[in-house]
Protein backbone atom coordinates (compact mmCIF):
# COMPACT_ATOMS: atom_id res chain seq x y z
CA UNK A 1 0.00 0.00 0.00
CA UNK A 2 0.85 3.56 -0.27
CA UNK A 3 -0.10 7.00 1.03
CA UNK A 4 -0.64 10.22 -0.43
CA UNK A 5 0.27 13.09 2.08
CA UNK A 6 -1.14 16.81 1.11
CA UNK A 7 -0.05 19.03 3.44
CA UNK A 8 -2.23 22.42 3.03
CA UNK A 9 -1.77 25.96 4.91
CA UNK A 10 -5.32 27.26 6.29
CA UNK A 11 -6.87 30.67 6.75
CA UNK A 12 -7.74 29.93 10.43
CA UNK A 13 -10.32 32.22 10.18
CA UNK A 14 -12.39 30.20 7.43
CA UNK A 15 -11.58 27.13 9.12
CA UNK A 16 -15.33 26.08 9.24
CA UNK A 17 -14.77 26.32 5.37
CA UNK A 18 -12.19 24.82 4.82
CA UNK A 19 -14.01 21.91 7.18
CA UNK A 20 -16.77 21.58 4.69
CA UNK A 21 -14.62 21.18 1.91
CA UNK A 22 -12.85 18.52 3.12
CA UNK A 23 -16.54 16.60 4.21
CA UNK A 24 -18.21 17.82 1.35
CA UNK A 25 -15.91 17.31 -1.87
CA UNK A 26 -12.60 15.45 -0.64
CA UNK A 27 -14.07 12.70 0.79
CA UNK A 28 -16.40 12.09 -2.17
CA UNK A 29 -13.55 12.93 -4.71
CA UNK A 30 -11.05 10.08 -2.70
CA UNK A 31 -14.02 7.46 -2.56
CA UNK A 32 -13.93 7.88 -6.16
CA UNK A 33 -9.98 7.01 -7.04
CA UNK A 34 -9.08 3.77 -8.27
CA UNK A 35 -7.51 2.09 -5.17
CA UNK A 36 -8.83 4.12 -2.82
CA UNK A 37 -8.48 2.29 0.97
CA UNK A 38 -8.97 4.78 3.78
CA UNK A 39 -8.57 8.46 4.34
CA UNK A 40 -8.24 11.25 7.18
CA UNK A 41 -7.66 15.07 6.57
CA UNK A 42 -6.48 16.98 9.79
CA UNK A 43 -5.71 20.33 10.79
CA UNK A 44 -3.87 21.81 13.82
CA UNK A 45 -4.81 23.06 16.90
CA UNK A 46 -4.46 26.74 15.29
CA UNK A 47 -6.11 25.77 12.11
CA UNK A 48 -3.15 27.32 10.12
CA UNK A 49 -2.47 23.75 8.88
CA UNK A 50 -4.34 20.64 7.37
CA UNK A 51 -3.11 17.29 6.23
CA UNK A 52 -4.69 14.64 4.11
CA UNK A 53 -3.19 11.24 4.59
CA UNK A 54 -4.93 8.98 1.98
CA UNK A 55 -4.02 5.25 1.71
CA UNK A 56 -4.25 3.61 -1.61
CA UNK A 57 -3.70 -0.23 -2.42
CA UNK A 58 -0.82 0.24 -5.08
CA UNK A 59 1.95 2.96 -5.82
CA UNK A 60 0.15 3.60 -9.26
CA UNK A 61 -3.31 4.35 -7.79
CA UNK A 62 -1.37 7.15 -4.91
CA UNK A 63 0.81 8.71 -7.42
CA UNK A 64 -2.24 8.79 -10.15
CA UNK A 65 -4.67 10.30 -7.47
CA UNK A 66 -1.63 12.79 -6.08
CA UNK A 67 -1.95 14.36 -9.45
CA UNK A 68 -5.63 16.38 -8.63
CA UNK A 69 -4.44 17.91 -5.69
CA UNK A 70 -0.94 18.73 -7.18
CA UNK A 71 -3.30 20.46 -10.75
CA UNK A 72 -4.44 23.22 -7.63
CA UNK A 73 -3.34 26.35 -8.09
CA UNK A 74 -2.42 28.44 -5.51
CA UNK A 75 -5.55 31.09 -4.79
CA UNK A 76 -4.77 33.95 -2.20
CA UNK A 77 -9.02 33.88 -1.45
CA UNK A 78 -9.11 30.79 -1.39
CA UNK A 79 -9.25 29.75 2.96
CA UNK A 80 -6.55 26.65 2.32
CA UNK A 81 -3.61 26.38 -0.33
CA UNK A 82 -1.83 22.84 -0.93
CA UNK A 83 1.57 23.09 -0.38
CA UNK A 84 2.84 20.36 -1.39
CA UNK A 85 1.56 16.51 -2.06
CA UNK A 86 3.83 13.33 -1.26
CA UNK A 87 3.64 9.41 -1.65
CA UNK A 88 5.41 7.31 0.15
CA UNK A 89 4.91 3.68 0.76
CA UNK A 90 3.27 1.73 3.81
CA UNK A 91 6.08 0.00 6.00
CA UNK A 92 3.77 -0.82 8.78
CA UNK A 93 0.57 0.56 10.36
CA UNK A 94 -1.32 -0.65 13.63
CA UNK A 95 -4.63 -0.34 14.72
CA UNK A 96 -6.70 -1.25 18.34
Amino acid sequence: MHTMVVQMSIDPARAGAVTRHFQEDIVSWARQQPGFVSGQWLLNPGCDQGLGVVVFATEDAAITAARGPRSYPRDDGRPWNIEDVSVYEVVTAAAT
